[in-house]
């Protein structure tokens, strides 16, 4: 989470003038929003974006996001696999273009919302889960609360549930986080963003087509809104759940990490190598020049996350054929 924190740092600055900038547009309306480059899905209450993809064999590849990010930012993995394998990433309610309207809190709930989807899309289970930052723990509580619908783990830079209590830099990160993504909630409700608000990480170096659009859904207030209610959750919530989580031994994990954030930050490698050790049927890819959100959005990063799937996959096939 301390990439997220790096580049929320990078949106507050200049927080103490948007008080004057906004003095005269408080009826400003935020901008419109940008065409969805996915389906909007009708399921439990909630119309979630979603990109899916339903050509070739299983098992079905879920993604989840990180803190605020929409489903976009596995573009790149998406198109590597696409027509090639079924797949699933999705807007979680209130990120990207999905609504926020029965609030789930529990990662359990997420969890319950994300099978929902999958049935109500016919991409049958089991799945092999793949989360990017925060996404990593919602996928470790999917794989402990239903465990007949998980074939493996594919963990990206992911949270871990320790890390607030062990990590003294991504500790120290998330008033500023929050203060952060305050500010942005109010530039974007105000319009108020400046140039160098807008390039949201990585997300300019998507393919042609997605990043725009992508940008463009960051400059609404709603999924900042809803970044702010999953900084909460995250270290209140889930991580508690996620302490609980237990995986079984034999299921195929793989873990691609940051380079810069393990340089960075010690204790982070020292955490994505147990998530590595969570079973013995494993891999671990350290990705030097790689930032956290670059290792998803720049497509010459987004190769490792691809042949990381491409590696747990082989290793369900694997097991399957030796019964």
């Amino acid at each position: 989470m301390s990439g997220r924190a790096t580049r929320v740092a990078a949106l507050t600055a200049g927080t103490a003038a948007l008080g004057a900038a906004t003095a005269g547009l408080l009826w400003a309306r935020p901008e419109e929003w940008p065409p969805p480059p996915g389906e909007l899905v009708d399921v439990a209450g909630e119309t979630l974006h979603v990109l899916a993809g339903r050509g070739g064999s299983g098992p079905t590849v879920v993604f989840e996001s990180a803190l605020s990010c929409p489903c976009t930012e596995w573009a790149w993995v998406l198109r590597a696999l696409d027509g090639r394998i079924p797949y699933l990433a999705y807007d979680r309610p209130g990120n990207g273009w999905s609504s926020l309207r029965t609030s789930p809190v529990a990662a359990a709930e997420f969890n319950a919302l994300t099978r929902d989807l999958l049935r109500s899309l016919g991409l049958p289970g089991p799945y092999l889960l793949v989360g990017h930052s925060v996404g990593g723990l919602l996928v470790r509580a999917f794989a402990a609360n239903h465990p007949e619908d998980t074939a493996g783990i594919v963990l990206v830079d992911s949270s871990h549930p320790d890390q607030l209590d062990r990590s003294a830099a991504q500790r120290d990160s998330i008033a500023l986080m929050h203060h952060g993504v305050a500010s942005m909630i109010l530039r974007t409700r105000f319009g108020v963003l400046r140039g160098d608000d807008t390039d949201f990480g990585a997300l300019h170096e998507l393919p042609h087509g997605i990043a725009g659009p992508s940008a463009g859904v960051m400059r609404r207030p709603e999924p900042w809104r809803a970044a702010r209610r999953e900084l909460g959750l995250w270290h209140t919530r889930w991580a508690a759940e996620v302490r609980k989580a237990a995986t079984p031994a034999s299921t195929p994990v793989a873990v691609v990490t940051s380079g810069v954030q393990a340089t960075g930050d010690p204790a982070h490698a020292r955490m994505q190598a147990e998530l590595a050790a969570l079973s013995s049927v494993s891999r671990h890819d350290l990705v030097a020049e790689a930032t956290h959100d670059g290792l998803v959005m720049q497509e010459e990063n987004a190769a490792h996350v691809t042949d990381a799937v491409r590696w747990a996959l082989a290793a369900l096939r694997e097991r399957e054929a030796t019964g």
